[in-house]
C-alpha cells in the first residue's frame, strides 16, 4: 500500500532558517491532515506531518510502498491514534468514520500525486515535492 513515511531526507538543518524540523521516527507513518493552532508561523505546525506513533511531526515526508500494510491495518492505525489523542470523545459513530475517511482518502490523494520516493513538504493543505526548487 502507498503510504507517508517520516524522513529526514532533504531537511536543510535541524532547527535552522528554513523552519524543517524532525521529531517523529525515521520510517513511521504520517498523515498530512493537521490540527493547527492560532499561530502556525510560530510553531510550524501548518509544516508538520504528524507521526501515527510518536504523536510528534516532522516537515518532511516520504511516499513508499509498504506492501505488509494494509487499508484496514492504516485504518486501523489511525482511528488508534485518533481515539488516543482524544479526537472522539465528543463525535458520533459517523463522524469518527469520517474523519478516519479523511485522513485515508487525504495520504491516498498525496500518495497518488507523488512517484514512490518523493520526498514531500507541507504548508497548510498544499503537498508538494520537495525536490522541485520553489520560487522566491
Amino acid at each position: 500500500m502507498l503510504v507517508l513515511v517520516a524522513t529526514k531526507e532533504m531537511q536543510i538543518a535541524h532547527h535552522d532558517e528554513s523552519g524543517d524540523y524532525s521529531y517523529t521516527v525515521d520510517g513511521e507513518l504520517v498523515t498530512p491532515v493537521a490540527a493547527e493552532c492560532g499561530s502556525p508561523e510560530r510553531c510550524g505546525c501548518d509544516r508538520g506531518f504528524p507521526g501515527l506513533a510518536s504523536n510528534r511531526a516532522t516537515t518532511t515526508a516520504q511516499v513508499v510502498n509498504l506492501e505488509h500494510i494494509t487499508a484496514d491495518d492504516l485504518r486501523d492505525v489511525i482511528d488508534g491514534v485518533l481515539e488516543r489523542d482524544g479526537w472522539f470523545d465528543l463525535i458520533d459513530e459517523h463522524e469518527r468514520h469520517e474523519l478516519i475517511d479523511e485522513h485515508m482518502e487525504c495520504i491516498a490523494a498525496v500518495c497518488a500525486a507523488f512517484p514512490v520516493g518523493t520526498i514531500v513538504g507541507r504548508h497548510g493543505a498544499l503537498v508538494y515535492d520537495r525536490s522541485i526548487a520553489q520560487a522566491a
